[in-house]
């Protein structure tokens, strides 16, 4: 049987990110069994209130919950790639691909606006010159241990922030692969009004839900003691930057 001989449903809603300025609605079909079915609604079925009752849910719920958990794992895988790229500026070699295919995104997307023009991150000694969006072009001190600026085009003077390379700890289980356990960096947001960071911080991911085998405990404990290694290192690194130094 091909897909065009199924019944087809959806969009039910156009789903998005809160937060982001949308600039195009991509619809996205997807052929799914009925085990899958059931477990995308029993994972949205989860997150409701205590109050409802699986009988008592409509047409409309059902596929709204089904969508929206397969436009959701979508959102966060692809923000995911995004927070990983917003840490570490393209390196001269790589923008003229990136270029590339921003051209491509253009012809195969085209914006519904103009793009104002962007001024990239301008780096001198111990400096970074920078288009804010209330401040205009200023340059600022750059710390040497900052991994750049090209994540964050255009910012507000405000939340301008310096960001270290990302440190990671993980395992690797025989049920599971590879687990990651911890992401951390060194990060300073020095022009902050609201919560200001006199001093550097470090910014801390720990993410671990996973049912290991007893086997694999060994490995996740020794996981864990790396992971301690490098957040001891870093809070070294933070504490060093408080004199001055770079």
């Amino acid at each position: 049987m091909s897909h065009d001989d199924l019944r087809q449903y959806g969009p039910t809603e156009i789903f998005d990110d809160e937060g982001i300025t949308a600039d195009a609605v991509v619809r996205v079909a997807y052929a799914l069994s009925r085990q899958q079915l059931l477990t995308a609604l029993s994972i949205g079925y989860t997150e409701m209130g205590p109050d409802r009752e699986p009988g008592d849910l409509t047409v409309q719920e059902v596929r709204t919950e089904v969508e929206g958990w397969l436009a959701a794992q979508g959102i966060i895988e692809i923000d995911r790639y995004v927070i990983q790229g917003q840490l570490t500026a393209y390196p001269p070699e790589r923008q003229a691909v990136i270029d590339a295919l921003a051209a491509a995104l253009d012809r195969a997307y085209p914006p519904d606006r103009p793009e104002p023009v962007r001024q990239p991150p301008r780096y001198g000694k111990g400096t970074v010159t920078l288009e804010t969006l209330d401040h205009g072009v200023i340059t600022l001190p750059d710390p040497a241990w900052c991994a750049g600026h090209g994540w964050q085009p255009n910012p507000y003077l405000a939340d301008v922030t310096h960001n270290s390379v990302k440190v990671k700890a993980g395992v690797e289980t025989d049920g599971h692969g590879w687990v990651d356990i911890l992401e951390a960096r060194v990060s300073h947001a020095p022009y902050l009004v609201k919560q200001p960071e006199p001093h550097p911080i470090v910014a801390v991911q720990l993410d671990v839900v996973e049912d290991f085998a007893a086997e694999d405990i060994p490995k996740l404990v020794r996981g864990l003691q790396v992971a301690i290694v490098r957040l001891q290192r870093l809070a070294g690194e933070a504490l060093h930057t408080r004199g001055g130094a770079r």
